[in-house]
């Protein structure tokens, strides 16, 4: 069970982490975002996460303004120190509303709660997939000038979102404009095994990625070939995710 924790107050987190190992056998934590900008920065990513427990007041302003920017399919437990935004939460369909100090017994309850609604969704996924196995795309259709040009999405090194626009790299260098308006709608149609979302502006290949260096602040840097116009960063918070992907799990 991987969970995301963004909470700005460094006890309250730690605190937090600590009840739940007691009460999640072998949790994993993807680490701990203290502000709106990190977070949609990481979510928009689309990282492997399966619970996020979300502080409401955080260094930068309210954790509503995340669900604002970008759609976030993450079970959520909201933590905070008070009751007035508790309406706000749940019309986020939120999985339940944690007051601090958090009792032990409260998040218990909060974490049967989600177990019971991740158990049902577990089933209906697994007859959807028995029903029709994933269905990735293998081609696209590529407009270019008066012409559509056919291609393999086994050509393409990576592709960049860069003002508003959707670019795709091949393997010989050519770039085309595509007409998907974002790496989402990208994401949601390729293999998840052969494409990775490295951050908000590039999806990058597995065969594509040359090199992985550390980088500052618990960052990864991707040596990615053909060379892309920026540097490939991996965020800390998923440098864990990207090297399980990178070991093909």
């Amino acid at each position: 069970m991987r969970i995301l924790i963004i909470e700005d107050e460094d006890n309250a987190a730690q605190q937090l982490e600590s009840l739940i190992r007691d009460l999640v056998g072998s949790p994993e934590f993807a680490g701990v975002i203290d502000n709106v900008e990190e977070a949609v920065d990481l979510l928009a990513t689309k990282p492997r996460i399966d619970l996020m427990f979300l502080d409401i007041n955080l260094s930068d302003g309210l954790s509503f303004e995340i669900f604002r920017d970008i759609k976030v399919d993450i079970p959520v437990i909201f933590t905070t120190a008070y009751d007035q935004y508790a309406i706000r939460a749940f019309e986020l369909n939120s999985i339940d509303y944690l007051l601090k100090p958090i009792r032990k017994e409260k998040l218990q309850q909060a974490l049967d709660k989600y177990f019971r609604l991740e158990n049902r969704h577990t089933l209906e996924q697994v007859s959807k997939l028995l029903v029709a196995p994933p269905n990735y795309k293998r081609n696209f259709l590529v407009p270019c000038k008066d012409k559509l040009i056919p291609v393999n999405v086994n050509e393409f090194a990576w592709f960049e979102l860069n003002g508003g626009v959707v670019k795709g790299m091949r393997l010989d260098k050519s770039i085309l404009i595509m007409e998907e308006k974002s790496l989402e709608e990208l994401s949601a149609v390729l293999d998840p095994g052969q494409f990775y979302r490295a951050n908000r502006q590039y999806l990058v290949s597995r065969p594509a990625i040359r090199e992985v260096s550390y980088y500052f602040n618990g960052r990864l840097y991707l040596k990615i070939n053909p060379a892309t116009g920026e540097k490939v960063l991996v965020s800390k918070a998923k440098a864990g995710d990207f090297r399980q992907w990178m070991n093909g799990y």
